[in-house]
């Protein structure tokens, strides 16, 4: 068999492999499930997912057989009340830093297995982090004018190529999923976010958004909506 030939033969092989893998992801039974947790069609899903009145988030995850799941949920916001000092010292734990007392903490947080990014594989490597960085870091900088402290927490189980012990680090793993099951206890696509006053009110906001977004909520009319002027 001339060289030419093994050559096409493997042109052909490359391209139904490529093509294989291309309708074993488009072939994957996706499962669509409301917040009361019926199963409903795709275009119901989308439907109610588009409905911003209905406050609802999502959690997409992939199970053993390949099979994904695509879950609403009705809490788009959370709000409560906890001990704001309790919770200064268990940043303080994870991070090695001081906070202010003064400060509004807003922490994001990204869970494991999460089909929002190519990070499902729960690995953030080096490279991962400093692009994401790219994007965090100057709204970090600007919330910082405004005495909000910024950190991004990782569920325990991701594994996360950061730096603790740099003087401007940020991103650090969630030791014990101790904030995960303190706040974050239902997993989210896109990942979650937490506003925390030092009077121990807090509001949780589930799925994609943004932390300068996420801190508009601070403002006096935005607040009023979840907390009244007795809480």
């Amino acid at each position: 068999m001339g060289k030419l030939n093994i050559k096409k033969m493997k042109i052909v092989i490359t391209v139904l492999l490529l093509l294989f893998l291309t309708l074993s992801v488009y072939s994957q039974e996706k499962i669509f499930i409301d917040e009361k947790g019926d199963t409903i069609s795709k275009d119901i899903y989308r439907k109610k997912w588009s409905n911003k009145d209905l406050l609802l988030s999502v959690w997409s995850h992939k199970d053993e057989n390949g099979k994904i799941y695509y879950t609403l949920k009705k809490d788009l916001y959370l709000k409560g009340l906890i001990n704001y000092d309790s919770i200064i010292k268990k940043l303080e734990k994870v991070t090695n830093k001081k906070f202010k007392n003064s400060n509004t903490l807003l922490i994001e947080y990204y869970f494991k297995d999460d089909l929002c990014t190519q990070n499902r594989n729960n690995k953030w490597s080096k490279s991962e982090i400093s692009s994401r960085k790219s994007y965090t870091t100057p709204i970090k900088k600007e919330l910082e004018k405004k005495e909000i402290a910024m950190i991004v927490l990782f569920d325990n189980d991701i594994i996360l190529k950061n730096k603790p012990k740099r003087k401007n680090e940020y991103y650090y793993k969630d030791i014990n999923n101790y904030f995960k099951n303190k706040f974050f206890k239902n997993p989210t696509t896109c990942g979650s976010f937490a506003l925390i006053k030092p009077n121990g009110q807090y509001i949780i906001r589930n799925g994609e958004y943004r932390a300068d977004f996420m801190a508009q909520h601070l403002k006096t009319e935005n607040w009023k909506i979840f907390f009244n002027s007795e809480d």
